[in-house]
């Protein structure tokens, strides 16, 4: 038998015992398989061991939670199986049955079953919830996740970014849910609020326009959980750029024309970008530019690029694309300060640069091609 130190205050002892068992025999076998309980754990068992298990609980110290038969045998998870138990209760495992009913569908096993003179023990754990990070999509609420929708419906706790995630996404949350806009909150305001919540043991959704891989501070927030000891996970949402070239309606990687897309931006009021990542820099590769967060520095935009691209090199503007206000604008890096102006365009807008998007004669790829068929 192996002891084992348990780190979490979320957990269930999970008892059972024949009729001829005594307290001792219970209380030396739970203490020789647990090091340390927690002040706030539950014992659990079956209902017709009622004055045994009343009798452990009470020189433990902890809440006794008793279940008939009938609940134990519907319990999902057990993993030892004892016959005799079977034959008189209905589940294979009394012990792991009781703990794992204590704490709810989410319940997991810490220990399995143990056994000791006349009695069995089994500890379930009820696992620390995520921070959900979920990335809502670039606008369209049909264009989140099945996942991200799920997870919002399950957390009571939802932080949101403001104007970019639109209010039908919000619709998605449980009735009562603490809803918080964060436009207006710094970094460590949003974490407090993360943290009261998680310290409840409430679910947080913490949702982002787009996906989450990008300009989102995915990072820095992670970091501040990190330290704190918070878990997170991360759902993934369609970027910006990807609604953006549906909006166009083409491929931004053509056959012989274009065959890399880089994601980028440029420094503003913003956090000012790295050496190297400037827009001359990056534009001496030819590659398609996705140009985000820029459409008030247009004219950096056109003095970095028109050198390396030409001034008759097409360029696209899609305005929040998949919303219901969005627009496009196509022209050239000649026209597009021009054009952007004429449209009183000033935000939430994304800007391509590239061959790609304005090509008409281009190659096909090998994958369909008959030369695949030849083996050529």
């Amino acid at each position: 038998m192996t002891k084992q130190q348990t780190t979490t205050k979320q957990i269930a002892i999970g008892i059972g015992c024949s009729s001829s068992a005594t307290s001792a025999d219970i209380l030396t076998l739970i203490r020789t398989s647990i090091s340390s309980i927690p002040s706030d754990a539950v014992l659990a068992t079956l209902d017709r061991r009622s004055p045994i298990a009343e009798s452990v609980a009470e020189t433990l110290n902890l809440r006794l939670i008793l279940f008939p038969a009938a609940s134990l045998a519907q319990v999902h998870g057990v993993l030892a199986s004892s016959p005799i138990a079977l034959a008189e209760t209905g589940t294979a495992n009394v012990a792991e049955a009781a703990a794992l009913a204590a704490l709810g569908p989410r319940a997991m096993l810490l220990i399995p079953r143990q056994t000791g003179h006349l009695c069995t023990c089994a500890v379930a754990i009820l696992p620390e919830e995520p921070v959900h990070f979920i990335g809502a999509g670039p606008g369209d609420p049909d264009l989140l996740t099945l996942r991200g929708r799920d997870l919002i419906a399950a957390s009571p706790v939802c932080l949101y970014a403001g104007s970019l995630v639109p209010k039908e996404i919000l619709a998605h949350t449980p009735p009562g849910a603490r809803i918080v806009d964060t436009a207006d909150l710094n970094l460590g305001q949003i974490i407090a609020e993360i943290a009261a919540a998680h310290a409840q043991n409430l679910d947080v959704a913490r949702i982002h326009s787009g996906d989450l891989s990008i300009w989102s501070t995915l990072g820095e927030q992670t970091r501040r959980l990190a330290a704190l000891g918070i878990p997170w996970d991360i759902t993934p949402g369609v970027p910006s750029f990807a609604a953006a070239a549906a909006a166009l309606g083409q491929e931004l990687t053509l056959p012989n024309v274009a065959q890399t897309l880089i994601l980028t931006r440029t420094s503003t009021r913003s956090t000012a970008m790295p050496p190297g990542e400037d827009l001359a820099t990056l534009g001496r590769t030819g590659a398609t530019l996705a140009i985000h967060l820029s459409i008030t520095n247009l004219d950096l935009v056109t003095s970095q690029l028109v050198p390396l691209y030409g001034p008759d090199c097409p360029v696209a503007v899609v305005f929040r694309a998949t919303w219901p206000d969005q627009r496009i604008l196509r022209g050239t890096l000649a026209t597009l300060e021009a054009i952007v102006k004429a449209s009183g365009i000033d935000r939430q807008a994304l800007i391509f640069v590239g061959k790609s998007l304005d090509q008409p004669s281009f190659g096909e790829s090998y994958l369909y091609s008959t030369a695949r068929d030849r083996n050529e």
